[in-house]
């Protein structure tokens, strides 16, 4: 029997992102009969570090923490590639595509990378300066660099093919979940309110998003003013790194939004699976950047119909299990989530299930797993066929 092929993958951090989410699920599922992965996250431990090692798999950090750090990090990871000799290297998100190829250059022979893109667009008001610019120098070396390059969303194919990438380069595999993990769950749903001192009859509508521009929370809070002037009992949720109660601008737009004490900041939570079901609508504010949302797939999966804004592919993630409006407008927000709220209890039992079918007919994570392995195992056979015509060649060549 065969050795496993050995796979790197290189990301740029380990913290509690959706990227990084679907990394670990992707290694946790992997075949070790066919492949044995290997970690490489370019900065620091972060929250997930634990998970990837309770997976099995070999966790190196590069410590980078600024670009002052590029050098050392790219001589760091070229020594490492040079020790493992992987077969493939898939990298993750733009920095990671950038040096993981980098150092991947510099070996002999060259093991081939694919490149991992997970957001559709950038905000230039927003987005770091030096990002944005590495969006377009990777576009430049797109038709060199990677034999492929995995795109989470239609979205961010077509976004990324306009700013140069090769489109034929490109393969659709959309995120997903683990559909035996993310589960409707009546304890769940009574311990978490139970945390928050509401009772259980109380509605509550939820999102789950970091604090950054790309999630606008400004749009979310509006929504909730908004919404209250009509109601005067849901309770919503909010959490995710840096959403807590201490972050200065989350707390004034907490206090303006009318109803403080009916908002709830969580933080950051490695406990999803007992966080969503005490949600009975899932929300997601996105004004631009989304490719697929990975907190969607877990929600629907969870069974919650979803109000969700048309940036990325939420739409397509939603489908049929709930609605979506135009982005950064806090009153079609506000407005969707009360046409979910008046239903009637049938009609939305109706689309809780239909979210809950449609998580695990199209983003069950063995199935995603089985895409990448596939592709993996493809294009190793393939650079393995091409490396020994090129060195029965050369053999024939000195030969003569």
């Amino acid at each position: 029997m065969n050795a496993p092929h050995k796979v790197l993958h290189v990301i740029t951090s380990l913290n509690l992102g959706g990227a990084e989410t679907m990394m670990c699920q992707l290694l946790e599922q992997t075949d070790r009969t066919r492949f044995t992965p290997h970690l490489v996250s370019l900065r620091p431990e972060g929250p997930l570090a634990d998970r990837v090692r309770a997976a099995g798999v070999p966790l190196h950090c590069l410590d980078m923490t600024s670009p002052a750090s590029l050098v050392s990090g790219l001589s760091k990871l070229t020594r490492l590639m040079r020790e493992l000799q992987p077969a493939l290297v898939q990298t993750w998100m733009y920095h990671a595509d950038f040096l993981g190829t980098l150092a991947a250059r510099r070996l002999s022979p060259r093991p081939p990378v694919v490149w991992n893109i997970q957001q559709s667009s950038m905000c230039p008001r927003s987005s770091k300066f030096l990002s944005r610019a590495l969006c377009h120098l990777l576009a430049r070396l797109s038709r060199s660099w990677p034999e492929r390059i995995i795109v989470c969303s239609r979205t961010a194919i077509d976004a990324h093919a306009a700013l140069g990438y090769a489109r034929d380069k490109m393969l659709h595999i959309v995120n997903g979940t683990d559909t035996n993990r993310f589960v409707p769950d009546e304890a769940a749903r009574i311990a978490l309110r139970h945390e928050l001192d509401i009772s259980q009859d109380t509605p509550v509508i939820g999102m789950a998003g970091r604090m950054d521009a790309q999630k606008d929370y400004p749009t979310f809070f509006a929504a909730i003013r908004e919404f209250i002037k009509t109601d005067t009992d849901t309770h919503f949720v909010a959490c995710g790194a840096g959403i807590v109660a201490s972050d200065p601008v989350l707390a004034k737009m907490r206090n303006d939004c009318g109803a403080p004490q009916r908002v709830h900041l969580l933080g950051p939570r490695q406990d999803m699976p007992k966080v969503y079901p005490g949600f009975d609508i899932a929300t997601l504010s996105s004004a631009y950047g989304e490719g697929l949302p990975l907190a969607l797939c877990e929600a629907l999966s969870c069974g919650l119909p979803a109000v969700v804004t048309n940036v990325g592919d939420s739409a397509d993630v939603v489908g049929d299990s709930g609605l979506v409006v135009a982005p950064r407008n806090p009153t079609a927000l506000a407005n969707a989530w009360h046409q979910l709220r008046k239903l009637p209890h049938a009609d939305f039992w109706e689309l809780k299930l239909k979210a809950r079918e449609r998580a695990k007919n199209h983003f069950a994570v063995p199935a995603i797993t089985r895409a990448y392995e596939q592709l993996h195992l493809e294009i190793i056979q393939s650079y393995t066929t091409r490396s020994s015509s090129h060195a029965g060649i050369l053999n024939a060549f000195q030969a003569t």
